[in-house]
């Protein structure tokens, strides 16, 4: 009877033992459970700055909608402009182009200029230090209410260089030539009188 006894509490006491760590580490890895308003107040938070992102990309994409507005409008200001200048130059009868353009005619095709200066004879402004051509050199000048012009520009052919004045002169009809002159840039300089109406064109300008 004491042996049975004895057997019973050795049986016990290895299933305490055995079941004793499982306990402990039930208790030990059951997670703790989570407060709702600790959760309710990460989510707020969250959803906070996930607005403040918002309203800062907004912020940022329509400033920078209205600098490239602010651009593209300058850009067609400057190019309209610009445009109005050449079209109203075109359109006047006595402008720098259109003298100018008047005189090339006149220079290229008066024969002593070709003598000299050879075949293919081209006219061209001034020379910058790069040996790009730039603008035509001119002068606007008004005397006893009217207007005249004042042109120099540069002519090359196969053989010389010269170079080319003019006055031009307002009138009734349109504007006339006061005189037009290309003098050879080389020895001997030889001047070529191409047109010289200064006895009738304003005659009291020199």
């Amino acid at each position: 009877m004491m042996l049975v006894v004895n057997l019973h509490k050795s049986v016990c006491q290895r299933c305490l033992g055995s079941q004793l760590p499982s306990c402990l580490w039930t208790s030990v890895a059951k997670p703790r459970p989570v407060s709702t308003s600790r959760a309710l107040g990460d989510k707020s938070v969250s959803k906070h700055v996930r607005s403040d992102a918002g309203k800062f990309n907004k912020a940022k994409e329509a400033t920078r909608t209205t600098y490239y507005t602010a651009v593209v409008l300058v850009g067609v200001g400057v190019t309209g402009l610009m445009a109005y200048s050449i079209f109203k130059e075109l359109l006047s009868s006595f402008s720098p182009q259109t003298v100018y353009t008047a005189a090339v005619e006149k220079c290229t095709t008066h024969p002593r200029v070709i003598d000299f200066l050879g075949d293919s004879v081209k006219c061209y402004g001034e020379e910058s230090r790069r040996g790009r051509r730039q603008h035509i050199s001119h002068m606007s000048y008004e005397i006893e209410g009217t207007k005249g012009l004042r042109i120099k520009f540069h002519l090359k052919g196969q053989r010389r260089t010269a170079t080319a004045h003019l006055d031009a002169r307002e009138t009734s009809s349109g504007w006339e030539f006061r005189y037009l002159y290309v003098q050879i840039d080389t020895y001997p300089h030889e001047v070529i009188v191409v047109e010289d109406n200064r006895e009738v064109v304003g005659a009291s300008v020199v």
